[in-house]
């Protein structure tokens, strides 16, 4: 469900690839003022950050700093809460999805609400697997984000429950500053963010940290008491989603809000619904590993482990398929709104042909292939990359700028991309429709139902059958 469009610099394009005083037009009041205060910040460090690559960069420091990017992404933390619920600590594992899931949402928030590029390619190389995030904005870090409020939770959690003198204390605490540390200083030496972006995701990280911890105690006691308060999270979620901002350019970060609060959607009330139910064991009990060692326990965990990702995959295709059948209708006769770059169920008959990938797209793993080179992006990759390059050729006294040099044992791909005679925007452009962003919604709140219920109870049927 994708395609590549292709636009030159002489084609319409989004509009954000024009003058600076559109954003100031649509965006008024403080939102207008914010990203003009902010904007200066971000576009001063590009230089800076392409000389600072220059210096340091090293093969070994490269694969070493974009592997580790994986521990801060949307497929890490989709693929480890699982595990974590399931066969470590159920209590952490909610506690450090709702971190993720807070961190995901409002990063994404301030992205959409300002708008700030990510550094300009050229001059900076962009080390990544995933090239379509430059799709996104760059103010604050995402990355950043949630690696910093995951480590810091789970350093305070270490104080909190071990000795001072205890090792593991202090291996937890030196661990997780190492993970922090690389992951953020990561995304600066991979030219992925400014310092400006990695000091806003902080500060965001910071914030949902101080929430999460604050309030730990009352947040645990939703799943074991007799109130319905964690049900609120459905209308809480939903009403998020409402008031996330609408974008200049097309931007991904919307999607990966709705699936994460889509999660806490069917994560919560599952998980206080598992608890009211004898049948339901999840967390390090129910592993095998506790009552029986060796070869078969360790082979019984992972068809447990296989089981429980089977389980999640088979909904997400078939609550999709479902969905797809029954939500265009339902638009169609209501005239329900849609969002920009959706595309509105009046203009298509039925999606019920369209091929669903088994693989969610928030689990990008397809790019972790390839070698290093495949993961060296120079070169204009979005809208949003177009419109800074043509802001950083004007601002060069108060006309356009000398093209930039390219360097002569550039490769032939380096030297199309700063061929400013024959620059394509090549944009990895989705086909959005307008019940995609309900549908995700529907199917993400289930994978957090069958992980939080359906699994465990599943878990404790194959122990009971096996004993």
């Amino acid at each position: 469900m994708a395609r590549k469009t292709f636009k030159t610099i002489e084609a319409d394009v989004d509009a954000g690839t024009h003058d600076d005083r559109l954003y100031n037009k649509a965006f008024i009041g403080f939102r207008a003022a914010l990203r003009n205060r902010l904007l200066p910040l971000v576009r001063h460090e590009t230089p800076i950050l392409a000389a600072f690559q220059k210096r340091i960069r090293t093969p070994a420091l490269d694969s070493y700093f974009v592997w580790t990017a994986n521990l801060g992404t949307h497929t890490f933390f989709m693929v480890f809460l699982p595990i974590l619920i399931w066969f470590g600590n159920a209590e952490l594992g909610r506690n450090v999805a709702f971190l993720t899931a807070s961190g995901v949402f409002w990063s994404g928030f301030l992205k959409d609400f300002l708008c700030l590029p990510r550094p300009l390619s050229p001059p900076v190389h962009r080390l990544t697997m995933s090239p379509s995030v430059a799709l996104e904005y760059g103010f604050p870090s995402t990355h950043s984000t949630n690696s910093i409020s995951v480590a810091l939770f789970l350093i305070s959690m270490a104080c909190e429950k071990l000795a001072p003198e205890s090792p593991a204390r202090m291996i937890t605490t030196i661990g997780c500053t190492f993970y922090a540390v690389s992951v953020v200083f990561g995304r600066v030496y991979c030219g992925m963010h400014t310092v400006t972006d990695c000091v806003g995701g902080t500060i965001v990280a910071y914030l949902v940290y101080i929430a999460q911890w604050t309030f730990k105690e009352q947040f645990n006691a939703l799943f074991t008491s007799d109130s319905y308060w964690v049900f609120m999270a459905i209308p809480i979620c939903l009403m998020l989603v409402s008031l996330h901002p609408d974008p200049m350019e097309r931007c991904p970060c919307f999607e990966d809000s709705v699936c994460f609060m889509g999660v806490l959607m069917g994560l919560m009330p599952g998980s206080w619904v598992c608890n009211r139910t004898d049948y339901c064991v999840s967390g390090l009990s129910s592993s095998v590993l506790s009552t029986q060692i060796g070869i078969f326990g360790a082979l019984f965990l992972l068809v447990k482990l296989l089981a429980g990702v089977a389980c999640l995959f088979i909904w997400r295709i078939v609550c999709k398929k479902v969905c797809y059948y029954i939500l265009p209708p339902i638009y169609r006769v209501f005239n329900l709104p849609h969002r920009k770059f959706e595309i509105g169920a009046r203009t298509y008959k039925s999606l019920r042909r369209e091929s669903i990938h088994p693989v969610p797209s928030v689990l990008d793993f397809q790019s972790m292939s390839g070698n290093m080179q495949d993961h060296d992006h120079v070169g204009i990759q979005s809208a949003i990359d177009l419109r800074e390059l043509r802001e950083s050729q004007l601002s060069y006294r108060g006309g356009p700028k000398e093209d930039i040099p390219i360097s002569t044992n550039a490769s032939a791909s380096e030297k199309e991309a700063y061929d400013p005679t024959s620059l394509l925007i090549i944009e990895d452009a989705p086909l959005r429709y307008d019940v995609d962003i309900v549908t995700k919604l529907i199917v993400y709140a289930g994978i957090g139902m069958v992980a939080a219920y359906i699994v465990p109870m599943l878990f404790q049927f194959m122990s009971t059958v096996v004993a």
